[in-house]
């Protein structure tokens, strides 16, 4: 009997050669390639940057589509959406930064020739903080286009911004009442001897006359610098705390920086309250140190680790306040300033330049000081690596600490 044959067992279904993962694209190809630096110099971007500058709270949704192409080029390590907009608000505040020092250093030069006639040893002397605002604003529109490294724009534009702020303090470490020599003084005796000797003065008295308008034209150009750094380093100081909630350093830095800044206010706002006598500047001047007290001490609630939520509502729950403060004592310190111009006779470029000065500089220095305060954070941080002796020292301090208060 034949065998039957039996069929074939069935073969199971060959499954197709697995094709090997395709390799992970960079964000550079992920992400539409357009020309982010073009959009610097258009009308658009302007406007963006003047709504983005002026916030603390820096709103991730409006980084632009070209801004993220252009991080994933040139920084690609920036994957976090906050710290890709911290860069997006950098780059506004660079870019209306630059914009200000135009014609501010334009009106400055203005100001040079504006008033009586100066040596020209004096007048060179003059010139030093217009060309360091020239220069300043040179570096400031050359960085633009480096806007997505942070290291290498934040070295360079605090070396400009240093030349910059020290330029005018060397300009009054001249004695411009020496650059008035014999041939000054030989036209002021020509001019006693014309009128009879109704206009006599001796020599010494000259000179201190020149010393003292020089002196109250230095503090006139130095306090405004002055006064423009302590609420840029506050206003960096709440920037840091929003971007790197869970450090306790930017809160240190208000507890700080709000007391000396409000002794600065006062001392620089006595001058023109003792030239008019005006209640309306002593009123303002209360405000303003009243407005660094409140939030120094506010600052102390931002001493401590937050999450983000946390510290957004307690900064802009302060900020608010203080801003309120400041703005009801600012309206009186405008209209006493209105009559220290008057009594002055200072022109126009002086009052619009000095405005100027003012906006741009709070600007400015919230941006160095940002800038200058993550940078400290890092490098702390790198330095704080174990050490068994530091922590024991630091165990012993504690320690002591703890019985002296106890």
């Amino acid at each position: 009997m034949a065998m039957e044959e039996q069929p074939p067992p069935e073969q199971p279904p060959q499954q197709p050669p697995q094709q090997p993962p395709p390799p992970e694209l960079p964000m550079a190809v992920i992400v539409p390639q357009t020309a982010a630096p073009a959009e610097t110099w258009t009308r658009s971007f302007f406007l963006v940057s003047l709504r983005r500058a002026y916030r603390l709270d820096i709103k991730v949704d409006e980084v632009l589509p070209q801004e993220r192409s252009h991080l994933a080029r040139q920084a690609s390590h920036i994957r976090n959406p906050e710290h890709q907009a911290f860069l997006a608000w950098r780059r506004s505040v660079l870019l209306l930064v630059a914009v200000m020092f135009v014609p501010l250093t334009v009106f400055r030069f203005f100001e040079i020739w504006d008033g009586p006639d100066v040596p020209h040893l004096g007048r060179a002397f003059l010139m030093l903080p217009a060309i360091a605002e020239g220069l300043f604003a040179i570096v400031a529109f050359d960085q633009l286009r480096h806007w997505a490294q942070w290291k290498r724009q934040r070295r360079a534009l605090f070396i400009a911004w240093a030349l910059y702020f020290v330029a005018p303090f060397i300009v009054y470490g001249y004695p411009f009442r020496n650059a008035y020599g014999e041939s000054y003084w030989a036209a002021q005796t020509a001019l006693n001897e014309i009128s009879g000797g109704a206009l006599h003065i001796a020599r010494h008295d000259y000179q201190t006359l020149v010393g003292l308008a020089f002196g109250m034209q230095a503090l006139l150009v130095l306090g405004p610098k002055v006064i423009s750094l302590m609420p840029g380093l506050i206003r960096a100081s709440i920037v840091t705390k929003l971007q790197f909630p869970g450090t306790a350093a930017p809160g240190w830095l208000m507890l700080l920086a709000a007391p000396i800044y409000a002794l600065f206010a006062y001392i620089i706002f006595m001058l023109p309250y003792q030239v008019t006598g005006s209640w309306q500047f002593l009123v303002g001047n209360l405000g303003i140190v009243v407005a660094q007290i409140f939030i120094g001490v506010s600052g102390r609630r931002l001493t401590v680790p937050l999450t983000n939520d946390e510290s957004y509502h307690r900064v802009h729950k302060t900020y608010l306040a203080y801003i309120g403060i400041l703005l009801v004592s600012l309206v009186f310190v405008v209209y006493g300033l209105h009559e220290f111009i008057k009594d002055l006779h200072m022109g126009t470029v002086r009052v619009v330049t000095a405005l100027l000065s003012l906006v741009a500089n709070v600007l400015l220095d919230t941006l160095i000081g940002t800038d200058a305060i993550v940078a400290a954070m890092a490098y702390f941080r790198r330095r704080s690596a174990p050490d068994p002796a530091h922590a024991k020292l630091m165990a012993e301090a504690e320690a002591r600490l703890d019985v002296f208060t106890a």
